[in-house]
């Protein structure tokens, strides 16, 4: 009984170290677009009965006591970010649930599906390939609602990308909320590819893998789809900026850092009592 308190002091301090790790996570992702902080929730390791004795010497139950917290589970907070204007065509933010469905750029078109081949992002800071390919800050092509590249040309049909077919698709590109891709000018409006926005039914069953990229966790089926339109709003020429706050986030650690001092200062307290049980059971002897 005497070291209980000690047990239960360690457990809440761990729990105190693993919030701060996140809390540091997301304050280092505050300038990341399209990062989603992660957050966690704790719960007590087990509920002890209390029991006394009556007056006729029954055992009776007077509540209970917990034996210290832990940390639950960690999440992603998916909740919107707020959007900032970058002027640049190339950019496009989401205005609601979803996500861009993302292939790796080593991966052979003829190559048969594997989940593993992608990814999952809500950054939309986009670019053109040397091939005209829409691609991400990585270079990882930017999937149509068919799981193909998307090439962005004056005439997508030719198969050669002459310096004609290049010339002016940044000056004309228009990219819809729903995702259609087009080509306008006063000579002529050209509609491509329409850019696939995919959505998870259960985003507990997904983890992040750094630079906010995102994927089913192993073994799990979060059920991933195609999102219809009306459901999401893409805005081109704008970023969406990292839901992580650093005034809460700060307030955050500071709260840590006070829990885990009175925390420490406790430990110490039932340290003492336990020596000074040791020592008086060794004068007793």
């Amino acid at each position: 009984m005497i070291t209980r308190g000690i047990g239960t002091v360690a457990k809440g301090m761990q729990a105190l170290i693993d919030f701060e790790d996140v809390t540091a996570h997301n304050l280092a992702n505050v300038t990341t677009n399209g990062y989603k902080k992660t957050t966690m929730t704790f719960q007590d390791v087990m509920q002890s009965r209390v029991q006394a004795q009556n007056a006729q010497g029954k055992k009776i139950e007077i509540g209970s006591l917990s034996n210290g917290a832990r940390t639950e589970r960690t999440y992603i907070d998916f909740s919107q970010g707020g959007l900032a204007e970058s002027g640049n065509k190339m950019d496009v933010a989401f205005q609601g649930d979803g996500f861009f469905k993302v292939r790796y750029q080593d991966i052979p078109d003829n190559k048969e599906y594997d989940i593993r081949d992608y990814y999952y992002q809500r950054t939309g800071n986009f670019k053109l390939n040397d091939e005209n390919y829409l691609v991400n800050s990585d270079g990882d092509f930017i999937m149509d609602m068919e799981n193909r590249k998307i090439r962005i040309t004056r005439d997508p049909d030719a198969v050669d990308l002459d310096d004609m077919n290049r010339w002016d698709v940044m000056k004309d590109l228009v990219i819809a909320e729903n995702g259609q891709i087009s080509l306008v000018n006063p000579n002529y409006n050209v509609a491509l590819q329409k850019i696939q926005i995919c959505d998870f039914e259960d985003k507990t069953k997904i983890s992040g893998i750094g630079q906010a990229k995102y994927l089913p966790i192993y073994g799990q089926n979060p059920n991933v789809y195609t999102k219809a339109d009306g459901t999401f709003s893409l805005q081109q020429g704008m970023v969406e900026m990292s839901n992580a706050n650093t005034i809460n986030e700060m307030l955050n650690s500071i709260n840590v850092s006070r829990g885990y001092e009175s925390m420490s200062k406790i430990l110490k307290n039932q340290s003492d009592t336990v020596q000074q049980a040791i020592s008086l059971g060794n004068i007793s002897r």
